[in-house]
């Protein structure tokens, strides 16, 4: 709850958000959205690695357009619920779609921003990437962009941090953040949370500072 969360952030406790990626345990029964978010789910990944009945996924060729009549309504009822939608995963049509239907703001949770149209013809770490004009529309509806650690994306964590720098500069420092995706990741350059302050260091020396800094480190997910 937003009490759970206002006390845990006060007195610096050690806590889980709990989430799902992807929503196809709902198999279509928007019913067991409520029943998810009975038992704590908070935070939603509408689609993850299968083109379901929520809609498309950006690796794999597009067949609904986007997001499904069904997609839509989980998104409509996450509001409604309280629930987070994190579009990491869709198409830019379903991410486009979900703007749309969503009263609240959205996350993009782990990925890239690129100034390219990513396709699912493209190797799978290009096909990720989340086209530059759809994470402004995403930051435009207070929404934030997670940054992954993928080691065929970025040499080093100083390249991790040049990207979230660049994203900053063209998004606003309040819609950038990290999601280091640190267990699902086949190479990365934040093998362990050690790297998190190190990310931190970085980052700083390349002029983000202060509440700018604290907030893409943790607070704009918050």
């Amino acid at each position: 709850s937003t009490a759970d969360l206002e006390r845990v952030l006060r007195d610096r406790l050690p806590a889980i958000v709990m989430s799902s990626e992807g929503a196809d345990f709902l198999e279509g029964d928007l019913k067991r959205l409520q029943a998810a978010r009975v038992l704590g789910i908070v935070h939603l990944q509408i689609v993850h690695y299968r083109v379901s009945e929520v809609g498309d996924i950006c690796s794999e060729r597009p067949v609904r357009g986007g997001l499904t009549a069904f997609g839509k309504s989980v998104v409509a009822e996450c509001n409604r619920l309280g629930m987070l939608v994190d579009v990491a995963h869709c198409t830019s049509a379903g991410i486009e779609q979900a703007l749309d239907v969503s009263a609240k703001p959205l996350i993009s949770s782990h990925g890239f921003v690129a100034d390219f149209q990513p396709s699912y013809t493209m190797d799978g770490a290009r096909a990720r990437g989340l086209h530059l004009p759809v994470a402004k529309k995403i930051a435009a509806k207070g929404g934030v962009v997670g940054f992954w650690a993928l080691g065929q994306q970025f040499r080093s964590l100083g390249g991790m941090a040049d990207a979230v720098i660049d994203a900053a500069q063209k998004l606003g420092a309040a819609h950038v953040g990290i999601g280091s995706d640190i267990a699902g990741m086949p190479t990365t350059v934040m093998p362990t949370y050690a790297a998190f302050a190190e990310l931190a260091e970085l980052l700083e020396r390349r002029g983000l500072k202060g509440e700018d800094l604290d907030n893409v480190l943790g607070k704009n997910y918050v």
